[in-house]
């Protein structure tokens, strides 16, 4: 892949929503387009040398006693090659058992060019995310192009001119909007994460409610459970004061406050992937570890193991996460 010039910062929400459209896009346009014998015989040869002979066979006329000699021989060789498994069999199984085992998230071969220009923004990237691991991923900070791209095309946002990006065996644009983003893949982004003008507890039954899903609980309870788990109502208040708390609109939150609800939204839907770009870029360095540790304990749901994925510009964002994924390289 091929790092670009450092071009000025713009605002990723611009490039990845418009107001026309509830669904986010792009803000340029990208079109896509045999030795075993030899060894049984010397050891039959060996074994002959040192037995005495009892008896002198005659040989019968038409030669049935040589045949069945090499019938024999033949057998044990047979007998050898199926007791010594064959090592370049064994390889293939073992890739075609790799080649079935589809990672929760990959991208394979992905390219993306500018329309206007032809530059690739991304050439041949590939990578890949298994559930259960948290990954930081790595991005130029000076390519903010690059930086906004990858998240959209991650997110099923936009999608490659060339090359998949997939969960599991499905491309994600084989899936609606609603599938992907409602169920699959919990995204956390600076902006449009949260509504400001709504609580806590209300941006995550919004989000619950527009998935479309079926819970086994009223999603007001899901989401005050939701809200506990991730630190924003500790434990240990009274439900006066957890109801409080939760009620407070979101625009009137410390910013440690808010990534926590953030957290809480990208997992409201129980998704199998969470998907974080720049989580802590507003937050302190005791704020933004404490986040850190949050998402990637996100990893162990109540009923999965997930892929955390966090896309940022800082090196030890990214190496607070299981695995980093250099992309600067």
């Amino acid at each position: 892949m091929s790092n670009q010039e450092p071009q000025e910062r713009t605002d990723p929400v611009d490039e990845l929503m418009t107001d026309e459209s509830p669904e986010p896009g792009m803000g340029y346009t990208i079109e896509y387009d045999d030795d075993t014998d030899g060894a049984d015989a010397g050891a039959d040869d060996t074994d002959t040398a040192d037995a005495e002979p009892e008896a002198t066979a005659e040989p019968s006329a038409d030669g049935a006693g040589t045949d069945d000699e090499e019938a024999a021989a033949a057998a044990n060789t047979a007998a050898a090659a199926l007791d010594e498994p064959d090592e370049e069999d064994s390889a293939d199984d073992v890739d075609d058992s790799v080649f079935r085992a589809y990672p929760m998230f990959s991208m394979r071969g992905v390219t993306v060019a500018d329309a206007k220009t032809g530059e690739h923004i991304w050439n041949d990237l590939t990578m890949r995310c298994e559930a259960g691991t948290s990954y930081g991923v790595l991005v130029d900070a000076h390519n903010t192009r690059q930086h906004d791209t990858l998240v959209a095309l991650m997110a099923g946002f936009a999608h490659p001119t060339e090359g998949s990006v997939m969960t599991k065996s499905t491309p994600l644009h084989d899936l609606t909007p609603l599938e992907l983003r409602g169920h699959r893949i919990g995204v956390l982004l600076q902006q449009f994460a949260l509504r400001g003008d709504l609580s806590a507890t209300a941006n995550l039954e919004y989000a619950m409610d527009a998935s479309n899903r079926n819970y086994l609980k009223p999603i007001a309870v899901l989401a005050q459970e939701l809200l506990t788990r991730v630190g924003f109502v500790p434990s240990g208040d009274d439900n006066a004061t957890q109801a409080e708390r939760s009620r407070a609109l979101v625009r009137t939150l410390g910013a440690v406050d808010r990534a926590r609800v953030m957290v809480a939204h990208a997992i409201a839907t129980d998704p199998d992937i969470v998907l974080a770009d720049e989580p802590t870029a507003t937050l302190d360095e005791a704020d933004a570890a404490t986040i850190l540790d949050l998402l990637r304990a996100q990893v162990h749901g109540e009923s999965k193991q997930r892929t955390v994925i966090v896309v940022t510009t800082d090196p030890h964002v990214a190496g607070a996460m299981d695995e980093t994924i250099d992309l600067t390289r």
